[in-house]
Parts: C-alpha cells; sequence; structure tokens
C-alpha cells in the first residue's frame, strides 16, 4: 500500500488547493473567485480580447468562459462589446472599476509566485517550471 502523498496528483492537488485558498482569501473583499481572477488577469494583461482568445489563454472552455464573465459583468468588473472586424463575435474589456482595483488584484499573482521562489534555489525552480508546464500542455496526465 501506498501512502497518499507518494502519488504525484496527491501532492498537484494539495498545493492547487493551498494556491486556490491564497487567492480566495485575498479576493474575497473584490467579490472575485479565483476563476475569475485568471480571466482578470488575461484581461490586464490584453484587454479587449474575444471570448475564443480568452478561453485559449486559460484554457477554459467557452461555455465555461461565459458562465464566468457573466458573473464578473454582473459584478461590475467586465463588459461585452460587438467585435467590429466580425460581427458574429464579442470581445471582452475590463470596467474602469476593474482598472481603478486592478492593481491591488493583479499583486496576488505575485505575492504568491515570489512566495514559491524564495523556498527554493534558482535551479530547482527552473527545472519545476519546466516539468509544470510540460505536465500542464500534454495531451494526456
Amino acid at each position: 500500500m501506498h501512502d497518499c502523498r507518494d502519488y504525484i496528483c496527491f501532492n498537484i492537488g494539495l498545493v492547487m488547493r493551498r494556491v486556490y485558498e491564497h487567492y480566495e482569501a485575498r479576493l474575497a473583499p473584490f467579490n472575485l473567485t479565483t476563476p475569475q481572477y485568471m480571466i482578470f488577469h488575461a484581461l490586464w494583461m490584453e484587454d479587449g480580447i474575444t471570448i475564443g482568445e480568452l478561453g485559449q489563454r486559460v484554457s477554459l472552455d467557452g461555455s465555461t468562459i461565459t458562465g464566468i464573465l457573466d458573473r464578473m459583468e454582473k459584478n461590475g468588473y467586465v463588459e461585452r462589446r460587438p467585435n467590429a472586424e466580425d460581427r458574429r463575435s464579442l470581445q471582452v474589456y475590463l470596467t474602469p472599476r476593474a482598472r481603478e482595483v486592478g492593481p491591488e488584484i493583479i499583486k496576488f499573482a505575485d505575492e504568491l509566485d515570489e512566495n514559491f521562489r524564495k523556498r527554493f534555489s534558482a535551479r530547482d525552480m527552473a527545472v519545476f517550471e519546466r516539468v509544470i508546464r510540460e505536465l500542464g500542455e500534454s495531451q494526456q496526465p
């Protein structure tokens, strides 16, 4: 028999729960969830992208994105506008309210990243980042 902690998936899940706890605690005052933060961050990096582009950047399908955007729009963080180049699609923009609180919200990722990096050598982090990216990009677990 193996201890749960002997399995890679258990440990990845544990880390993800801790990451979500970090974000949820800091995002609660802004009435944002972790998936909403991912959308917020992607739009902070480039505003006015289509829902399809947004889905690719955060690795979520269109129907999931739509539900997240519905809640973010209700809370005054995003707005959807017709795409001038393709009237069949919409572009997503951060609102002035989102732009106002954005710098405070975006710093949460930097805090967590810094927390991880200070615990390990630069070499260990480089290996970890390479491995985690390869796992994320792999079509199979």
